[in-house]
Protein backbone atom coordinates (compact mmCIF):
# COMPACT_ATOMS: atom_id res chain seq x y z
CA UNK A 1 0.00 0.00 0.00
CA UNK A 2 0.94 3.58 -0.95
CA UNK A 3 -0.09 6.52 0.46
CA UNK A 4 0.92 9.64 -0.66
CA UNK A 5 0.51 13.13 0.90
CA UNK A 6 1.72 16.35 -0.59
CA UNK A 7 0.44 18.86 1.55
CA UNK A 8 -1.98 18.55 4.67
CA UNK A 9 -5.59 20.56 4.01
CA UNK A 10 -6.54 23.74 5.75
CA UNK A 11 -9.16 23.65 8.74
CA UNK A 12 -12.19 22.91 7.41
CA UNK A 13 -14.60 25.55 7.61
CA UNK A 14 -18.08 25.50 8.88
CA UNK A 15 -19.56 26.41 5.00
CA UNK A 16 -19.68 24.61 1.54
CA UNK A 17 -21.31 22.40 -0.44
CA UNK A 18 -21.07 18.54 -0.09
CA UNK A 19 -22.56 15.77 -2.48
CA UNK A 20 -22.33 11.84 -2.34
CA UNK A 21 -22.66 10.23 -5.81
CA UNK A 22 -22.93 6.84 -6.53
CA UNK A 23 -22.68 6.26 -10.24
CA UNK A 24 -22.12 3.34 -12.70
CA UNK A 25 -18.81 3.15 -13.97
CA UNK A 26 -19.34 4.03 -17.42
CA UNK A 27 -17.25 7.27 -19.26
CA UNK A 28 -20.99 8.61 -19.82
CA UNK A 29 -20.87 9.72 -16.55
CA UNK A 30 -17.63 11.64 -16.98
CA UNK A 31 -19.80 15.29 -17.89
CA UNK A 32 -22.12 14.81 -15.51
CA UNK A 33 -19.21 14.31 -12.66
CA UNK A 34 -17.55 17.61 -14.52
CA UNK A 35 -20.77 19.72 -14.57
CA UNK A 36 -21.47 18.75 -10.42
CA UNK A 37 -18.42 19.95 -9.70
CA UNK A 38 -17.93 22.86 -11.50
CA UNK A 39 -21.30 23.72 -10.39
CA UNK A 40 -19.82 23.77 -6.50
CA UNK A 41 -16.56 25.69 -7.77
CA UNK A 42 -18.99 28.21 -8.75
CA UNK A 43 -21.06 28.01 -5.83
CA UNK A 44 -18.09 28.76 -3.79
CA UNK A 45 -16.18 32.14 -5.99
CA UNK A 46 -13.57 29.76 -7.09
CA UNK A 47 -11.87 31.49 -9.86
CA UNK A 48 -11.60 30.17 -13.09
CA UNK A 49 -8.23 28.82 -13.83
CA UNK A 50 -7.94 27.58 -9.84
CA UNK A 51 -11.82 25.87 -10.84
CA UNK A 52 -10.12 24.28 -14.49
CA UNK A 53 -7.16 22.62 -12.56
CA UNK A 54 -9.64 21.06 -10.20
CA UNK A 55 -11.94 19.77 -12.90
CA UNK A 56 -9.14 18.60 -14.73
CA UNK A 57 -7.40 16.46 -12.09
CA UNK A 58 -10.81 15.15 -11.07
CA UNK A 59 -11.71 14.06 -14.80
CA UNK A 60 -8.29 12.18 -14.67
CA UNK A 61 -9.56 10.09 -10.71
CA UNK A 62 -13.14 9.58 -12.32
CA UNK A 63 -11.88 8.49 -15.72
CA UNK A 64 -9.19 5.58 -13.95
CA UNK A 65 -11.41 4.77 -11.75
CA UNK A 66 -13.75 3.29 -14.26
CA UNK A 67 -11.29 2.28 -17.17
CA UNK A 68 -8.96 0.50 -14.47
CA UNK A 69 -10.71 -0.14 -11.36
CA UNK A 70 -13.92 -1.45 -12.12
CA UNK A 71 -15.56 -4.59 -13.73
CA UNK A 72 -18.44 -4.55 -16.31
CA UNK A 73 -21.71 -3.01 -14.66
CA UNK A 74 -20.04 -2.04 -11.58
CA UNK A 75 -20.56 1.16 -9.67
CA UNK A 76 -17.88 3.93 -8.58
CA UNK A 77 -18.98 6.08 -5.42
CA UNK A 78 -17.92 9.83 -5.70
CA UNK A 79 -17.95 12.50 -2.80
CA UNK A 80 -17.31 16.00 -3.59
CA UNK A 81 -16.78 18.46 -0.90
CA UNK A 82 -16.36 22.33 -1.59
CA UNK A 83 -15.23 25.20 0.49
CA UNK A 84 -14.54 29.07 -0.16
CA UNK A 85 -10.55 27.82 0.55
CA UNK A 86 -10.75 24.12 -0.54
CA UNK A 87 -11.96 21.30 -2.41
CA UNK A 88 -11.77 17.66 -2.05
CA UNK A 89 -12.86 14.60 -4.72
CA UNK A 90 -13.17 11.17 -3.18
CA UNK A 91 -13.98 8.48 -6.05
CA UNK A 92 -13.87 4.36 -4.60
CA UNK A 93 -13.92 2.11 -7.22
CA UNK A 94 -14.90 -1.80 -6.77
CA UNK A 95 -12.03 -3.18 -7.90
CA UNK A 96 -10.54 -5.50 -10.82
CA UNK A 97 -9.48 -9.17 -9.48
CA UNK A 98 -6.19 -9.10 -9.96
CA UNK A 99 -5.60 -5.76 -10.01
CA UNK A 100 -2.86 -4.19 -7.58
CA UNK A 101 -3.66 -0.85 -5.85
CA UNK A 102 -2.13 1.82 -8.19
CA UNK A 103 0.97 3.74 -6.76
CA UNK A 104 2.22 7.62 -8.62
CA UNK A 105 5.11 6.80 -10.56
CA UNK A 106 8.10 8.47 -9.91
CA UNK A 107 8.86 8.82 -13.19
CA UNK A 108 7.09 9.97 -16.31
CA UNK A 109 6.40 6.88 -18.96
CA UNK A 110 8.66 7.35 -22.14
CA UNK A 111 6.95 9.85 -24.58
CA UNK A 112 5.89 6.91 -26.72
CA UNK A 113 3.96 5.11 -23.83
CA UNK A 114 0.34 5.50 -24.35
CA UNK A 115 -0.60 4.78 -20.69
CA UNK A 116 0.81 5.68 -17.43
CA UNK A 117 0.42 9.58 -16.83
CA UNK A 118 -3.35 9.85 -14.71
CA UNK A 119 -1.44 9.74 -11.59
CA UNK A 120 1.18 11.73 -12.21
CA UNK A 121 -0.86 14.86 -13.69
CA UNK A 122 -2.99 14.41 -10.76
CA UNK A 123 -0.08 14.28 -7.99
CA UNK A 124 1.16 17.27 -9.89
CA UNK A 125 -2.14 19.62 -9.85
CA UNK A 126 -3.55 18.57 -6.62
CA UNK A 127 -2.26 20.22 -3.50
CA UNK A 128 -3.24 16.22 -1.96
CA UNK A 129 -3.32 13.19 -3.35
CA UNK A 130 -4.30 9.89 -1.50
CA UNK A 131 -4.12 6.41 -2.64
CA UNK A 132 -5.31 3.61 -0.60
CA UNK A 133 -6.81 0.06 -0.84
CA UNK A 134 -10.73 -0.10 0.01
CA UNK A 135 -12.80 -3.09 0.51
CA UNK A 136 -11.78 -5.13 -2.82
CA UNK A 137 -11.02 -1.22 -4.82
CA UNK A 138 -9.39 1.79 -4.34
CA UNK A 139 -9.90 4.81 -2.70
CA UNK A 140 -8.59 7.95 -4.01
CA UNK A 141 -9.27 11.60 -2.35
CA UNK A 142 -7.55 14.65 -3.98
CA UNK A 143 -7.42 17.85 -2.37
CA UNK A 144 -7.12 21.35 -3.96
CA UNK A 145 -6.23 24.78 -1.56
CA UNK A 146 -8.26 27.75 -3.16
CA UNK A 147 -5.12 29.93 -4.54
CA UNK A 148 -5.00 33.04 -2.17
CA UNK A 149 -8.27 32.04 -0.67
CA UNK A 150 -9.29 34.89 1.85
CA UNK A 151 -12.40 34.06 4.79
CA UNK A 152 -15.88 35.47 3.05
CA UNK A 153 -17.63 37.84 5.35
CA UNK A 154 -20.85 37.12 7.37
CA UNK A 155 -22.70 39.28 4.72
CA UNK A 156 -20.70 38.17 1.52
CA UNK A 157 -21.98 34.44 3.16
CA UNK A 158 -25.33 35.75 3.61
CA UNK A 159 -25.42 37.58 0.17
CA UNK A 160 -24.38 34.53 -1.88
CA UNK A 161 -26.90 32.06 -0.01
CA UNK A 162 -29.72 34.65 -1.09
CA UNK A 163 -29.30 34.28 -4.84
Amino acid sequence: MRTQTLAAPPDPLTHGVHSSLRLPADLAVLGFVRSALACLLTREEWPPEAACIVLLASNEVLTNAIEHGSPVGAAVEVELSVTEGWADLRVVDQGVPGRAVPTVPAEPPPPSSERGRGLLIISRLADELTVRPQGRGTEVTVGFRRPEARPATASERTARRAA
